[in-house]
């Protein structure tokens, strides 16, 4: 009988490297898809990078955030490095907040900048290109250029042909109300200027250019605008009834609900909040992971988002190795409880039953 006991210890060594193995192919994709268990919920995620992360880290970010002049994200910052309990010097706090006179030189050429050329290199000028498009006068800016370069049988960006549509085109009515109209423009401002800027994901530019294809009748749209550009009268309130006709209110409300996600974002932490967290996102499921962090961090979202980046939406190896031992705790607990189950259900037949006892006690 030794050898077969010998066996079934080597089977049950073996049943156990099996286990492994299986515990780590289940974990793997579990860390690259970012679910742990439910152990990756966003917050708490941030949460634990914002308290692992050194104060040197937070220091360096500062002082490169001072020589961009971006005291919006350098004075947040700082702000967040206190609030976790780093000891940062106090003159450095004084040049994260900036001069008077200095913020006020770059906040107004910032919003000037991004009003008239779209540009969303700080905080400024994300607010005054999002202004612009609130308006409609980057709705139609753009709608006017990538329309006409479509009539002219030119490259036009499809992405942007859509979301300025959208914004000339959708109506409160379509959004539901007045209020949600306004929040889910306000993120359409987002991605359209995202977009123009070049600093979309990949992932999240795809989605957006297969979305984009479904929403615009392009044939009606090409001779809409030739017909106002032959009669010379291609503004505002002729832009908005063309958008209104080629713009399919249905296989549009997929990018109005990630534009009301975006715009929750914004009012939650500011525009440049939104903005952050469409530079991360490489799909419509991390914009919504995104915004449960801005809605816990309000103000301090950007400086979040910014300094901690793409690590918000995916765990590392050592969380992935905390993941794996706890799967692999759970399938041991498990074994054991089947065996003792197995047991007390034999108990009354244990002297029939002796050779299967000496069996399990082995396996």
């Amino acid at each position: 009988m030794m050898p077969v006991y010998a066996l079934l210890r080597l089977a049950r060594l073996a049943a156990f490297c099996i286990a492994g193995f299986a515990v780590w192919e289940a974990a793997l994709p579990v860390y690259r898809s970012s679910l742990a268990l439910g152990l990756v919920d966003p917050v708490s995620l941030a949460q634990y990078r914002l308290a692992f992360a050194s104060t040197g880290a937070f220091r360096n970010e500062i002082e490169t955030a001072i020589a961009a002049d971006d005291y919006d994200y350098a004075g947040s910052l700082y702000k967040l490095a206190v609030q976790e309990g780093h000891h940062l010097p106090m003159d450095l706090g004084e040049r994260a907040e900036g001069t008077l006179l200095r913020r006020a030189f770059v906040t107004g050429s910032g919003v000037a900048s991004g009003f008239v050329f779209g540009s969303i290199d700080s905080g400024s000028e994300i607010a005054g290109s999002v202004t612009s498009d609130l308006i409609g006068f980057g709705d139609l800016r753009d709608f006017s250029v990538e329309g006409l370069k479509l009539v002219g049988g030119g490259d036009y960006d499809p992405v942007l042909l859509t979301l300025s549509g959208v914004g000339l085109g959708l109506t409160a009515a379509t959004y539901g109300t007045a209020g949600a109209a306004g929040v889910a423009d306000a993120g359409l401002a987002v991605v359209k200027n995202v977009r123009r800027a070049g600093r979309m994901s990949r992932p999240f530019a795809a989605y957006l250019t297969k979305t984009a294809g479904r929403v615009v009748d392009t044939k009606l749209l090409r001779r809409e605008i030739a017909t106002a550009a032959d009669e010379g009268a291609l503004g505002l309130s002729r832009a908005r009834t063309i958008a209104a006709r080629v713009i399919d209110p249905k296989a549009a409300s997929s990018l109005v609900d990630d534009a009301r996600v975006l715009g929750e974002i914004g009012t939650a932490g500011g525009p440049r909040a939104a903005f952050q967290a469409l530079s991360l996102a490489d799909g419509p499921s991390d914009l919504r992971r995104l915004q449960r962090v801005g809605l816990h961090f309000g103000d301090g979202t950007t400086a979040v988002m910014k300094f901690l980046g793409r690590s918000l939406l995916t765990i590392g190896w050592e969380l992935y190795a905390l993941t794996a031992a706890l799967a692999g705790l759970a399938a041991s607990l498990a074994l054991f409880a089947i065996r003792q189950v197995i047991k007390v259900l034999l108990f009354p037949f244990r002297r029939q039953l002796q050779p299967v006892f000496k069996l399990a006690s082995v396996i």
